[in-house]
């Protein structure tokens, strides 16, 4: 099954298989949770959201257009969910030690720091920058997709993703100042 495609498995699922929708849930979870947890900022809220996108895609598969890839329509259910809950309240950062893989030596403050200076730095890049071309870079930089996966995620041309990525880059380049802070 791993060798169908996304609008296959949609497809599948729409007609009523649910082994495609498990696998398109095993393929996309974890780019999703990713996704929402840059723009959110906790795993709780992010893990919710994610809950909510999985939900709503079960509910709308039905008006699921398989001339446009799944990753598009999937991403936007996934941005919208995102927005909604940034307008009900305002998300807040918590350190779970459960979340620290164990791999890395730093000291837990350490962690949170660099964790809070990321989540900072991704939300800075999405006021600087409009939507489309923020979505791009995080999806490039933090998603690790390639151009061509970046095109289907976000249902443009190869060459509109290099352009977004481009001018993305270059505004960031000229409006990026970073925070100074001294310190006695």
């Amino acid at each position: 099954m791993t060798a169908d495609t996304d609008n296959d498995l949609a497809l599948r699922w729409k007609s009523g298989a649910v082994e495609a929708y498990n696998e398109l849930v095993r393929r996309h979870l974890d780019p999703v949770h990713r996704f929402v947890r840059s723009r959110c900022g906790n795993d709780q809220d992010a893990a919710d959201i994610c809950q909510e996108v999985f939900l709503e895609v079960c509910l709308k598969i039905a008006n699921f257009e398989p001339t446009h890839p799944f990753t598009a329509w999937l991403y936007t259910i996934a941005r919208r969910k995102t927005v909604d809950r940034f307008r009900r309240h305002k998300p807040a950062e918590e350190f779970h030690a459960d979340i620290h893989s164990g791999t890395d030596t730093s000291h837990p403050s350490t962690i949170i720091e660099e964790r809070e200076s990321a989540r900072e730095a991704w939300e800075k890049v999405f006021k600087l920058l409009p939507e489309n071309q923020a979505t791009a870079l995080w999806l490039r930089v933090q998603g690790h997709q390639s151009i061509e996966q970046i095109s289907a995620t976000m249902d443009q041309s190869e060459a509109n993703v290099k352009v977004l990525l481009f001018r993305a880059r270059q505004r960031l380049a000229k409006e990026w100042r970073p925070t100074v802070t001294i310190t006695p």
